[in-house]
C-alpha cells in the first residue's frame, strides 16, 4: 500500500506568514516541479485568507487545486515544497508536516479520516499493535517538541487514552 496523498489533493490550509516564505522563494520551488505543473505563483493560493486561530498568525489561506489535486503536487503524488526542503530546510508547511496530528480548535487530535481504504496509510484500525503515539512519534515530535511527547505519554499512562479520547491502535 502507499499513500495517495488524499489529505492534500485539494488543497491544504497555510498560515499567511508561510505563504508568504512560499512566494518569497517561489524560484527554488519552481526548480522541483514539473512542467505540467503551475508555475505562476501568483497561483498557487486562494486570493482571500481567512481567520484561524489554529495558526500562529491567526489567518490561514488556502493553496489553489490545479488539475484536480494541490497545486504543489506533482504527477506521483509528492509535494515539490517537501522536495525544496533538501534547499530549503522548513519549507513544508507546519500541519502537512504533521499530519495527520492535528490542532483543531486549540486541540490536538488525529485527523486521520482522509485516508481511503485502498491505503489506509494514516488511518488508525482496531486490533493495531502499536498506539497512535508510538506510530505518529515523529509528527507529535515535530508539533510539540520532545517535552511535548514525553508530557503526552505521562498523561497517556495516567488516564489510558489515545490521541482522539480512545484508544488508539495502528
Amino acid at each position: 500500500m502507499g499513500c495517495s496523498a488524499r489529505c492534500c489533493r485539494e488543497g491544504v490550509l497555510v498560515d499567511v506568514a508561510h505563504r508568504d516564505r512560499v512566494l518569497a522563494e517561489a524560484s527554488l520551488i519552481v526548480e522541483h516541479m514539473e512542467p505540467g505543473q503551475e508555475h505562476d505563483p501568483s497561483r498557487w493560493f486562494e486570493p482571500h485568507d481567512e481567520p484561524d486561530l489554529d495558526f500562529p498568525s491567526g489567518r490561514a489561506v488556502n493553496t489553489t487545486i490545479v488539475n484536480g489535486t494541490c497545486v504543489f503536487l506533482d504527477s506521483r503524488r509528492r509535494c515539490v515544497l517537501h522536495s525544496a526542503e533538501s534547499t530549503s530546510p522548513g519549507l513544508k508547511p507546519f500541519f502537512c508536516r504533521a499530519y495527520p496530528v492535528a490542532i483543531d480548535h486549540g486541540v490536538v487530535t488525529l485527523d486521520s479520516g482522509w485516508c481511503p481504504d485502498d491505503t489506509q496509510c494514516c488511518e488508525p484500525f482496531d486490533g493495531g499493535e502499536l498506539t497512535a503515539v508510538d506510530v505518529y512519534e515523529p509528527e507529535i515530535v515535530h508539533m510539540l517538541g520532545v517535552s511535548g511527547l514525553h508530557e503526552l505519554r505521562r498523561v497517556l499512562r495516567v488516564g489510558g487514552r489515545g490521541l482522539d479520547g480512545q484508544l488508539d491502535a495502528v
